[in-house]
């Protein structure tokens, strides 16, 4: 149960900061504006964290091992 609740925070972390571009279009004042980015930045950030740490140490090597290997095959020129 702690596994999946830690993959659902990771996923929520990475929902979180895709938001963060959203926010300059709305039409709201510049704190505004502020303060949400900065709240979606701090709250994708401890989702994450707390995430992994539910998650444990495997799931969270076998998730950095996945994003590497497709930033080496995105960076391999052959």
């Amino acid at each position: 149960m702690k596994k999946k609740i830690g993959i659902i925070f990771i996923i929520l972390s990475f929902v979180l900061w895709i938001f963060i571009p959203i926010i300059p279009f709305l039409s709201l004042s510049a704190a505004a504006k502020t303060g949400i980015v900065s709240g979606l930045f701090i709250g994708g950030e401890v989702f994450f964290w707390l995430g992994a740490l539910l998650a444990g140490k495997d799931i969270v090597k076998k998730f950095i091992q996945k994003y590497r290997r497709k930033k080496e095959k995105e960076d391999d020129p052959s």
